[in-house]
């Protein structure tokens, strides 16, 4: 199989090359992946496995166009935004992204009503979506205000902690969970710890994706990720999803992820050898990997 990867001039990018030659060392596989990007120069790059090739995004849709290629899923912005890799992405449960996803204050609002006991809470998210932001003291004149159109008000957290889930999920009830910690700068994970695969937050997670989608299909099905944020008092809420592997995910690769073992309908093997309660640097997960 060949598989397509849009945006990969970028940790996503990353990540999905590093998952891929893990798996095909691990398992003799013969796929191919294509990493594009609208960079021109990106092309010019050869990565370090014969198997993986970097190309120019023209290049990518006439493969996609040749019906002989798959998108993977580490992109975002070309399966919202551009109509053939939208409809080339909708072939597949695992690449399938529906315009309904990105609409924030739509989708706060569904999850909302569909998750109202479980321990992760939404957000209180405002109707209006054209605003005028401004200070509720201490204003004169137009200092300070914002005019915002079509944007999403919710509730502001006092963040204590930040959290990102990576989700395999395979059947209905079978699910890997990949939480970590993070602190975060320009918002890429920084620091990382790893928690466990079957503790309290991943267990808060399943509680989560189940009220909202009981069997694999749509938002929570395949290859998904959460991002999620605990204030000061302990309280978890949800911060947002993509339908895709997070831009770091590559740090799970020391605990077993694989979303091509996923794609290909092999399973996991697990280690938890890592989840050891340690704050990494990001760089440390990459010097680890051979």
């Amino acid at each position: 199989m060949k598989f397509v990867v849009f945006e990969s001039g970028s940790r996503a990018g990353l990540s999905a090359e590093l998952f891929f030659e893990q798996y095909v060392t691990a398992t003799g596989a013969r796929h191919e992946l294509f990493l594009s990007d609208l960079d021109e120069d990106f092309q010019h790059i050869v990565s370090r496995h014969p198997q993986v090739h970097l190309i120019h995004d023209s290049q990518a849709f006439k493969l996609l166009e040749a019906d002989d290629a798959v998108i993977f899923p580490a992109d975002e912005l070309t399966r919202q935004s551009n109509p053939v890799a939208y409809n080339i992405a909708s072939k597949q449960s695992f690449s399938s992204v529906l315009p309904f996803f990105y609409k924030k204050m739509q989708m706060n609002e569904y999850l909302s009503r569909l998750t109202t006991n479980c321990a992760i809470k939404v957000p209180e998210t405002f109707t209006l979506s054209n605003v005028c932001v401004k200070p509720n003291s201490m204003s004169a004149g137009s200092r300070n205000i914002q005019l915002l159109d079509n944007a999403c008000v919710v509730q502001k957290i006092d963040i204590a902690c930040e959290y990102v889930v990576d989700v395999l999920r395979y059947d209905n009830e079978k699910m890997y969970i990949f939480p970590r910690e993070v602190t975060l700068k320009n918002g890429y994970d920084r620091f990382i710890k790893l928690l466990p695969l079957d503790g309290e937050l991943a267990q808060c997670v399943a509680e989560f994706v189940k009220a909202v989608c009981p069997k694999k299909d749509g938002m929570f099905s395949d290859i998904f990720h959460l991002q999620l944020c605990q204030d000061k008092s302990g309280q978890l809420y949800y911060i947002e999803f993509s339908k895709r592997i997070s831009g770091t995910s590559c740090v799970n690769i020391a605990t077993g992820m694989s979303p091509f073992a996923l794609i290909d309908g092999a399973d996991l093997h697990i280690d938890t050898s890592l989840i050891d309660g340690k704050w990494r640097r990001f760089e440390d997960f990459i010097l680890m990997m051979k």
